[in-house]
């Protein structure tokens, strides 16, 4: 049970909310779901503003309708891809993470005092946000792997006739600054004509919607358009990856498989990139067929962005967040009046 953001608990079996405002969102928590539920603890989500869709929800997963639902159902624990999460409701804040790539923000991650524990998932991140929750001491910070990934080591192909040709993903973010949506349409519109790849295509949630539309008019015998629910089984269905500075270029790099980037920000010796579009197909060939020296960046780029590859962060998540509410959980982060206003504004909530 909790009173005034304090858990005390009379049992194992803990409330769990997910607190989610984008369709990416879904991925990232159903691993952590079902280890949960198997330990027979009891998930609801909550589906927050205008760019997440119910549509998403798979059978037997339990939404709740509104804001007064999830602050009636005083969660023991709230988790949150995203970077802010209200103060209102309440449960132990915890922070996920929508993704591995941060460096593309030119910055660190902005420790805001929204959460109550970050699950981190490797040194690198881990090491910016631990000095400051020694300093804060308002946080925790515990390394578990990212819960996302679990899904993608545990995934299981489905048996199909093979395809004959090349298999090419190709996934833009949605900033136009970091985007190459749509500096490389016309070079994949006319190999997609030409029929010497499948290209499997999935676009950012919050992409152009006009970006989106084109890309979903090019479908053919020789382009399939993915919607953001089934990229597990776009990354392992792929032989290639052709991207931008989206992090799930890396989720296909951790499966050891070559990436070509358009225009990236921060280039490794990991990924092929280029910086004009008539130069993709020539990139493509040769990810195709990659080198020693390629390969042998690819096998190490994995165990330096997180050691956690063994598709069990979910439990390590779960052991993290139930090992605080057992020890007697109190929250101390700051008011944050001003944050707290604003997503009360935005979620159209004034009950206190």
């Amino acid at each position: 049970m909790q009173s005034n953001g304090n858990v005390t608990s009379n049992h194992n079996v803990h409330r769990f909310l997910f607190y989610v405002e984008q369709n990416y969102s879904f991925a990232i928590l159903r691993p952590l779901q079902q280890y949960a539920q198997a330990q027979g603890h009891e998930v609801r989500w909550l589906l927050v503003g205008k760019d997440i869709s119910a549509d998403f929800l798979l059978p037997g997963e339990v939404r709740l309708d509104s804001i007064d639902a999830a602050v009636a159902y005083r969660p023991d624990a709230v988790f949150a891809p995203g970077d802010r999460i209200p103060s209102f409701i309440p449960g132990l804040k915890v922070q996920v993470f929508h993704g591995l790539n941060e460096s593309k923000r030119g910055n660190l991650y902005p420790e805001r005092g929204l959460f109550d524990l970050y699950c981190t998932e490797g040194h690198e991140r881990t090491g910016t946000l631990l000095p400051l929750s020694e300093q804060r001491g308002y946080f925790k910070v515990v390394e578990t792997g990212w819960i996302k990934l679990d899904s993608l080591f545990n995934h299981t192909p489905p048996e199909g006739e093979p395809d004959d040709k090349p298999q090419v993903a190709f996934s833009s973010t949605f900033s136009p600054s970091l985007s190459c949506a749509e500096l490389v349409y016309e070079q994949i519109k006319q190999m997609s004509l030409q029929g010497t790849y499948h290209w499997l295509v999935t676009l950012h949630p919050k992409m152009a919607a006009e970006t989106v539309a084109k890309y979903k008019a090019l479908e053919s015998d020789n382009l399939t358009f993915f919607d953001n629910s089934r990229v597990i089984e776009l990354l392992h269905r792929a032989d290639v990856m052709v991207c931008d500075n989206s992090s799930i270029f890396q989720e296909f790099l951790l499966l050891g498989k070559p990436v070509v980037t358009v225009n990236n920000r921060e280039v490794q010796p990991s990924f092929i990139n280029i910086t004009r579009p008539e130069e993709l197909a020539g990139a493509i060939e040769r990810a195709l067929s990659p080198d020693a020296e390629l390969l042998a960046h690819i096998a190490n780029y994995g165990p330096a962005i997180t050691p956690y590859l063994d598709g069990k962060s979910a439990p390590r998540v779960l052991a993290a967040v139930t090992a605080m509410l057992e020890q007697g959980w109190q929250d101390r982060k700051p008011k944050n009046i001003w944050r707290n206003l604003k997503m009360r504004k935005s979620l159209d909530y004034w009950k206190w």
